[in-house]
Formats: C-alpha cells, sequence, structure tokens
C-alpha cells in the first residue's frame, strides 16, 4: 500500500522537516558549547574567603552539591598563578579543607563538610570510590592473622584520632582515615594476612628509606635455597615497606628468621658518613648474619 499526500500536505510536512533539522542544528550546537564551557580552565583566586563562599563557589564550577556543618566556619585562601583544569578544582578545595582541620565525606549525590574529628561518624562504609582527601570507613575481614594482633601493627600508620578497631567474633578490622592511606592500609594486610602462625613486626626507620631497604633485604633473604631449589614456606620472609611512616613491616613463620631480618635492617638503619662509601654484598648460600 502506497500513501498520497497532496501538495498542501507536502509543504506542510517539508516545513516540519525544515524546522525539526534546524532545533537539531541549534541543539547540537548547544551542547558543543556547553561542553567546551565545562571543559575550559579556571582561576582559583580565594584569599581569606569564607569557607562556605569558596565551597559554594566550587559547587558551581563542578556540579557538585554539598551539605556543609554548622560548625564549619572560618576564612580560606586558595590561589592558582595560571588557569587550572576544572578536575583539579574539587581536589585542591580538599587539601585546602583538610589544613583547616575540615574534611569532606562523600555520600550519595552529596559531600558533607565537617570538622575532621567529627567525620568518622559519617564516613560512609563499603566499598566507596576512594578519592586521596575523603575520610571513609572501611571493614577487612582477615582470613589468617588476628585482628587483635593486626591493631598492633596498623596503629602507628593511623592518624590518633582516627578509629581503628577490632571485633574478634568475626576477627575483623573496621578503620576510618582518609583514602589515599586506606589503600596503603589495604595494601599492607593484603601481604601480611597469609597463611602461617608468624605475627607481624613493625620496624621504625630513623635514616634509611623504606623503599629502598625493603627490596635490599628481600634479595638478601631471597626465597630460594641452593642451586635455585625452592625454599621451606616455613623460613620464607614477608617484608612490606610502609612509606607514610617510613617502616618495615616483616612477618615470617621462622622467629631466628625474623629476628636476623630485623637485626640487619636496624644496622643499615645508619646515617650515612660524609664521604664513605657503602657496599652491600649478596650472598647466595651463606647468611649475612653469620
Amino acid at each position: 500500500m502506497i500513501a498520497r499526500f497532496g501538495a498542501g500536505e507536502a509543504h506542510s510536512l517539508m516545513k516540519q522537516g525544515l524546522l525539526g533539522a534546524l532545533f537539531g542544528l541549534v541543539w547540537a550546537l548547544g551542547l558543543g558549547v556547553a561542553k567546551a564551557a565545562s571543559e575550559e580552565p579556571v582561576t582559583l583566586n580565594f584569599v581569606n574567603a569564607e569557607v562556605e563562599a569558596v565551597i559554594k563557589a566550587v559547587g558551581e564550577i563542578t556540579g557538585r552539591n554539598f551539605l556543609i556543618d554548622p560548625k564549619v566556619k572560618g576564612t580560606i585562601s586558595i590561589i592558582s598563578n595560571q588557569p587550572v583544569a576544572r578536575s583539579l578544582v574539587y581536589p585542591t578545595l580538599l587539601s585546602a579543607l583538610r589544613l583547616q582541620g575540615f574534611a569532606a565525606v562523600e555520600g550519595e549525590g552529596i559531600v558533607k563538610i565537617v570538622p575532621e574529628a567529627d567525620a568518622r561518624l559519617h564516613a560512609p562504609t563499603g566499598k566507596p570510590a576512594l578519592r586521596g582527601e575523603s575520610l571513609v570507613t572501611k571493614v577487612y575481614t582477615l582470613r589468617n592473622e588476628s585482628a587483635a594482633q593486626m591493631v598492633g601493627v596498623l596503629r602507628p600508620l593511623v592518624p590518633a584520632n582516627n578509629p581503628i578497631n577490632a571485633f574478634p567474633g568475626t576477627n575483623s578490622l573496621v578503620v576510618t582515615d582518609y583514602a589515599d592511606n586506606i589503600k596503603r592500609i589495604e595494601q599492607i594486610i593484603e601481604a601480611v594476612d597469609r597463611a602461617g602462625n608468624g605475627e607481624p613486626v613493625l620496624v621504625p626507620l630513623k635514616n634509611a628509606s623504606a623503599a629502598d631497604l625493603a627490596p635490599t633485604l628481600a634479595k638478601v633473604f631471597a626465597e630460594n635455597g641452593p642451586a635455585g631449589t625452592a625454599i621451606d614456606p616455613a623460613q620464607r620472609v614477608t617484608i612490606v615497606p610502609e612509606l607514610r611512616s617510613n617502616s618495615l613491616i616483616l612477618r615470617s613463620d621462622n622467629p631466628a628468621k625474623l629476628a636476623r631480618v630485623k637485626a640487619l635492617a636496624t644496622e643499615l638503619d645508619t646515617p650515612m658518613r660524609a664521604g664513605g662509601n657503602v657496599h652491600i654484598v649478596y650472598l647466595r648460600n651463606a647468611e649475612a648474619t653469620r
């Protein structure tokens, strides 16, 4: 079946088609302008401005919704010498707020700005999208290590005003801290919470770098026996660098080997003498402490 239209109807349809095409073109151009505006860098120039006013301005720039605690008061300064990407505006605000003793707690479609001491009461649980300057609460259920013992290892790595609690009934840890440190805590737990009976030991370093010393110790106490044979699992040692506190976390089922690793770490953690040379010799068969 073929439908036929008269001349008047054809003219009307043509007019409607032209209007629709024109509307579509205007709409597409509008989207392009809006997208360009949303990607355009901005200059931040807040000098001793009220915190609430700065948060409001950032909300308009980023499109985020903020809920400000009545106790959040004072002035703040954020200055950029040149325009910055809009994606950096929000993290910059969080860093400035943190310096003033305030914290951001991200929820469903809204960001709460509260005093840092109160942030743990509002911190979301579960699996949030972690942002470095946001406070979050995470629950870790341990499979092998004791949650109560793990508290002693992690406590020096978490600020005193942020809680870390153990629940023996479920062998779980509940940690509230900034997201960037939560990621480090999670890496440490994954490295330490392995099958075995050895308890983790924290070794703070005063002079040496944990990031440099950890691979050195790992090579010295390599997990290979003579002629490349696999070492007994009971002889293995786990060495995890904790960069924030510049410490080493050691774990081994063999107390004697754990003591040797700790002793060598302490011995290497000495100030470097000016003009001196340090030579490290890796042994394949003999142990370094003998």
